[in-house]
């Protein structure tokens, strides 16, 4: 019996791999897909990447038909199911000028001659800061209690060049990726929805960072280990986010040696603490410099209709959240449980994927941990492909002071 089963797994492992020796031809079906490139351009090492949802296996395609200038179209044979189809390649306008391009979709059902069409868009090199370690869940006491006011942003100049943290904006988003909405109107394409925005002061040279240095942001600027010998001395940190609370009972503490943020927006009356279950996207960006707070939340409101279902019935809501153009954001990182993924909160040409430091956002063995990005060979920068599936391990023991030089 134990023999026959393992005869019969290995048959169906061919016949995903395409064993014509083993399969009969009818058992694969013709599948066209087709990706739309953003603009005119040679590509070189086109790879597209299809992988079964049900059985976690991958198959790798780079033989492609050229469709004019702005379309590739790829010619496969797969039995029909559900999949993950993720395209990359390099795109050429000049000798000079290449740049990586990416299409990516996910759960999509194929079947016999069904065309696929994915729009491909251009990943930004870093050549600025980036979220190095992002550290949300918060510690537990050594009783097992949940502590809270240490949790942190670290940031690194992954530049060759001195920068400045100056007017830096730390947001939050306002989706959560383990939730999925048919929001109307959708601005993902240019702008994210936000519900969290705090700035770094500075008058353009406060706050200098020289290359591959980190910038600390905290929640609260203290020695931790006082109240929690489970957590971390973060007095020396570059910058806190302090909020005035309007309830007696939560309030914050305020560092006087450490700077405050500029609390431009938070959807709390209190004090903003980052979800800890880790399913919001946090991503830092740059303001235009003659944008006032003011004007900002004057001009950037984002009201929205969304239809969500629940076991009462399909219900049809409103919301409100303010926009931050894509164009401002420097780096972008999804998070999300890792079983609990539902879409992506942000558009993919910010992140193509997400990290995660738990299966699930009820697992209690995610607190103390965080999202690193992880290093080129040889540690000379930071990986930065803008999908933190791929750039970023996974449930790190928090520690913010694993930069520091």
């Amino acid at each position: 019996m134990r023999q026959s089963i393992v005869i019969v797994l290995g048959l169906l492992f061919m016949a995903f791999t395409g064993c014509t020796a083993i399969c009969p031809i009818e058992d694969a079906s013709a599948l066209h897909v087709v990706v739309h490139l953003p603009k005119p351009c040679q590509t070189t090492d086109v790879l597209l990447t299809i992988e079964d949802r049900n059985m976690g296996l991958k198959k790798q395609f780079n033989s492609v038909t050229n469709l004019g200038d702005t379309c590739l179209q790829f010619d496969l044979s797969l039995q029909a199911g559900y999949y993950d189809c993720n395209f990359e390649a390099t795109g050429q306008v000049s000798a000079n000028y290449t740049y990586s391009l990416r299409a990516y979709e996910k759960g999509v059902t194929l079947a016999d001659e069904k065309t696929v069409h994915l729009k491909a868009f251009v990943i930004r090199k870093s050549s600025d800061f980036v979220l190095a370690e992002v550290f949300f869940t918060g510690t537990q006491t050594p009783e097992g209690k949940n502590y809270v006011g240490d949790k942190y942003f670290v940031l690194v100049n992954n530049s060759q060049d001195t920068l400045y943290a100056d007017s830096l904006v730390l947001v939050e988003s306002k989706y959560k990726n383990t939730k999925k909405f048919v929001v109307t109107p959708d601005i993902m394409a240019t702008d994210m929805a936000v519900d969290a925005i705090y700035r770094v002061p500075g008058d353009g040279k406060t706050f200098p960072v020289a290359p591959g240095e980190p910038f600390l942001i905290v929640d609260n600027a203290m020695d931790h280990r006082t109240m929690n010998s489970n957590s971390f001395d973060l007095s020396k940190a570059n910058v806190e986010w302090y909020d005035v609370s309007t309830s007696a009972t939560v309030t914050d503490i305020d560092n006087p040696d450490v700077p405050n943020m500029e609390k431009i927006y938070c959807y709390t009356l209190t004090i903003w603490v980052p979800n800890n279950q880790g399913n919001t996207t946090f991503a830092i960006g740059r303001m235009p410099s003659d944008l006032t707070a003011e004007q900002y939340l004057k001009d950037y409101r984002y009201d929205y209709d969304y239809i969500t279902v629940t076991q009462a019935g399909t219900f049809e809501m409103s919301g409100s959240a303010y926009r931050f153009p894509n164009d401002w954001i420097i780096d972008a990182v999804n998070m999300c449980p890792h079983s609990d993924y539902e879409w992506l909160s942000v558009h993919e040409s910010l992140d193509a994927g997400f990290a995660y430091v738990a299966e699930t956002g009820s697992d209690k063995t995610r607190f103390g941990k965080s999202v690193r990005r992880k290093s080129s060979s040889g540690g000379l920068f930071l990986i930065d492909t803008n999908n933190s599936s791929e750039d970023f391990l996974m449930a790190q023991t928090a520690n913010p002071h694993f930069w520091k030089k």
